[in-house]
């Protein structure tokens, strides 16, 4: 029967415990006024519009501004890319149906080359195309120094032109490499 009392008890305690713990909006005073509370979900939202606008610390910095020193503004981030080495330039000299008179003009590119240019020994290449036999010669990474070479190659073979192709890159000519007709 003890055990009841002092249960009991120690329950309306609990029970007046929270019920005087829980916030209510108005609370009477001792004079009859009431005056109201703000209760924990308006203190907490009140908290975080504070901390929102007052970012900054009230402490004294030297650096309390957003700009860049002009030292670093300077700096200048340098990109590499990657370049491909097979991508470049090659001079197409023929185009046809026959295979013989692409393999005729191929090997009269190198006898002509071989007597009349200076600086650069350029390769031929003959392949098949559907439905085309080309022979393209030379490699170039250099746009212009293909036109340049070009320009040569159109004194014999007058319908020859400048194509975008795969090249070998260790063909390609250095640019320090002068590229020219051999004195007669």
């Amino acid at each position: 029967m003890q055990l009841r009392k002092y249960t009991s008890f120690l329950f309306i305690i609990l029970i007046g415990l929270v019920i005087s713990c829980s916030s209510s909006q108005s609370v009477s005073t001792d004079n009859g006024a009431e005056v109201t509370t703000p209760t924990d979900e308006e203190t907490n939202q009140a908290e975080n519009e504070n901390t929102s606008d007052n970012l900054i610390s009230s402490l004294s910095d030297t650096y309390t501004t957003n700009e860049i020193p002009e030292n670093f503004s300077e700096i200048k981030i340098k990109v590499e890319q990657e370049v491909d080495l097979t991508k470049g330039y090659r001079i197409q000299i023929y185009s046809g149906q026959d295979v013989f008179t692409a393999d005729t003009v191929a090997s009269t590119f190198r006898a002509w080359s071989d007597t009349t240019i200076v600086g650069y020994q350029a390769e031929t290449y003959t392949f098949f195309k559907t439905p085309y036999y080309r022979v393209h010669v030379g490699d170039f990474h250099d746009r212009d120094r293909a036109l340049s070479f070009s320009k040569m190659v159109k004194r014999l073979f007058k319908d020859a032109w400048l194509v975008h192709d795969t090249v070998e890159p260790f063909r390609v000519p250095e640019d320090t490499t002068k590229i020219e007709f051999q004195d007669s």
